[in-house]
């Protein structure tokens, strides 16, 4: 096992996403040997909940946004396009549709290598995440009113 896999793997894992948040100033919400929740409280009022799910050798970094449909079939095509361009635009980060809780949820992803990941990475890629999701969430509210 490379040393970058030994910092994220097993206990280990708690370990080091601990001591990024702690480097950082950040509170962790909730965190077990494969995943870990951060929640922000943004300037919209609003608060993000970023998860990080440990695989094999990748994080998989992911901000669930308010945008949750109950099927396929009523996921808005103009949202899908809207947020296919902004993935365009991101150079951190991309959006897609994960399934939770039977739910299909609008999600600002990102996946990294664990070998790539430092303090500096891991606080690049949370942040840009959070504020995407926040940004797309302040859009699609300003479209409903």
């Amino acid at each position: 096992m490379s040393g970058f896999a030994a910092l994220f793997s097993g206990m280990n894992f708690q370990g080091t996403i601990k001591r990024y948040c702690d480097q950082i100033g950040w509170k962790i919400a909730d965190i077990n040997d494969k995943r870990a929740v951060i929640k922000f409280s943004m300037r919209s009022g609003r608060t993000q909940s970023l998860w990080i799910v440990r695989y094999d050798t990748t994080l998989e970094f992911s901000v669930p946004s308010m945008a949750q449909f109950d099927s396929e079939d009523r996921i808005p095509h103009y949202l899908s396009t809207i947020l296919l361009k902004r993935s365009a635009q991101n150079k951190i980060g991309f959006w897609c549709i994960e399934q939770i809780s039977g739910k299909f949820v609008f999600s600002c992803m990102h996946n990294a290598e664990m070998s790539l990941i430092n303090t500096e990475y891991f606080q690049k890629v949370v942040n840009a995440l959070v504020t995407e999701c926040d940004t797309f969430e302040g859009i699609l509210i300003d479209m409903t009113r």
